[in-house]
């Protein structure tokens, strides 16, 4: 049996196809190009053309028996009656709703019973904010049909309008309690149910069309599983389907995810808590991590060294600035959409490489102190399954097994979330029983060096530091010129 995964990601377009009892057969991954992104926003149907792209470079020629569609968890697309996009998707990485945001979370009574129905704080990452903004913004939403980016691309393929309530909730739409999207939710943005897609399980696939069977090469009426997010089949990839195991994902983004079978709340709302494929999700989500690697190399320096160079000295230096990793917004744990980013405590004689390790470490810092409060929710996870970008630099990954303290399993894929795709696919078909039969091989494990985390410990209270005080008076602080700004 062969399973093709889909996936829409934040910035390419991917796919693998895996076969039962060999493997992975062949990944492919296409980078969207610059006018795919206009304004803060995504070429709808681009997207979903560069993945049909990456889809058929993957079969190459082969039969595919079932196909699983991956997307970003926090996405909306706005259509018009046939389906046909009207203005740019918005993923989390859009900011304009942040206004809204701000007001929506000062409303204490709102803000409180919205993260307890749908387990999401009012932020930029949710579309539910997103349309709010496009409605202020003169888009009249009352005659349009909504659906996040994977649902569009799974509407392009089967020509059935469907959501599941794992992306639905990634949307910020979803009450948890009740499973249906959330009544109040809808009226604060001024839609009704009948604009989204009926809701289905991942059990529910449809047959794949002719029209796209042809661009892909394979077979029409194949079944298709129904859209579910990248982070949440990460959990499946990873062999992380049950509570106990939590993942920890440092892309262009990065999160902290673990199983949960009942709905998880902080207080104060420092996390987040989603459905999952079955029961749910709860874990935290950062803003600034590859991203910011990104902007230091290619900005900051203006490409002047390369990765390999900044990463030489990486593990070196116990004196360094602090940095703060919020260069596109905070997500968790303060959800403050306008915080800015900076370096603290900044000497002369910090060089490019001494700036470059204090970025590495602050971006791991935000993920570890959102970790804390998630150890206090959940308990301490029996394993960290790490993934990502990061695991592309052996030093990056040490820093965060130093940081943490303790062993940190190494994902045997860097595709987590396309390999997750295959699982539920199969566990969709019935060839597995429970998503955990997939069998995946034991994995090394990266362990805290000894004797260096009372180091980073002492920096991570230096960033806590500066962490507080950039919340407290930021406008006021930033005016003396005591942080550098984005």
């Amino acid at each position: 049996m062969r399973v093709l995964v889909l996936e829409a990601s934040t910035s390419a377009a991917k796919a693998m196809l895996y076969e039962l009892g060999r493997g992975v057969i062949a990944e492919e991954s296409e980078p969207y190009s610059p006018k795919i992104y206009k304004n803060g926003g995504q070429d709808t149907e681009e997207v979903y053309v560069s993945t049909l792209r990456a889809g058929r470079k993957a079969v190459g020629g082969r039969s595919v028996d079932t196909i699983a569609v991956s997307g970003v968890w926090h996405s909306v697309v706005v259509c018009d009656a046939s389906m046909w996009p009207v203005v740019p998707s918005y993923t989390w990485v859009f900011t304009g709703a942040a206004d809204i945001c701000r007001n929506a979370r000062a409303d204490s009574d709102f803000a409180a019973a919205i993260y307890r129905r749908t387990g999401c704080v009012p932020n930029v990452t949710y579309a539910l904010y997103t349309l709010k903004y496009l409605s202020q913004n003169g888009l009249d939403l009352s005659d349009k049909l909504l659906a996040s980016q994977g649902g569009y691309n799974f509407f392009r393929m089967t020509g059935e309008r469907l959501e599941t309530r794992n992306i639905v909730s990634g949307m910020g739409l979803l009450n948890l309690s009740s499973g249906e999207y959330d009544e109040a939710a809808l009226d604060y943005a001024g839609i009704r149910g009948g604009q989204l897609s009926p809701l289905a399980g991942y059990r529910e696939a449809r047959p794949l069309s002719k029209e796209t069977a042809e661009h892909l090469d394979v077979s029409a009426g194949i079944p298709v599983v129904p859209p579910h997010s990248d982070g949440a089949l990460n959990q499946l990839g990873n062999d992380a389907c049950h509570p106990g195991i939590m993942t920890f994902s440092v892309g262009t983004s990065a999160a902290l995810r673990l199983f949960s079978k009942i709905p998880l709340y902080s207080s104060p709302a420092a996390t987040w808590c989603y459905a999952a494929a079955e029961n749910y999700l709860s874990g935290a989500a950062t803003a600034g991590a590859c991203n910011c690697v990104n902007w230091f190399k290619d900005t900051f320096l203006n490409g002047k060294m390369s990765f390999e160079e900044l990463e030489s000295n990486l593990l070196d230096g116990d004196v360094t600035p602090v940095y703060l990793p919020f260069l596109f917004g905070e997500r968790c744990p303060g959800w403050k959409d306008d915080r800015m980013g900076g370096f603290c405590d900044i000497k002369p004689e910090f060089a490019a490489p001494d700036m470059f390790r204090a970025l590495a470490e602050g971006i791991l810092f935000n993920i570890y102190q959102c970790y804390g409060i998630l150890e206090r929710l959940s308990g301490t996870p029996e394993k960290i399954v790490i993934s990502g970008g990061i695991l592309n630099s052996a030093k990056w990954t040490q820093m965060a097994a130093d940081i943490f303290g303790r062993g940190l399993t190494v994902s045997q894929t860097p595709q987590a979330s396309l390999l997750g795709g295959v699982v539920l696919a199969l566990y969709a078909e019935g060839v597995l029983l429970k998503p955990d039969d997939f069998g995946l091989e034991p994995t090394k494990t990266v362990s805290p060096r000894s004797g260096v985390r009372d180091r980073y410990l002492e920096k991570f209270a230096r960033y806590l530091y500066w962490y507080e005080k950039s919340d407290s008076g930021y406008e006021k602080i930033s005016r003396k010129g005591t942080i550098a700004m984005r």
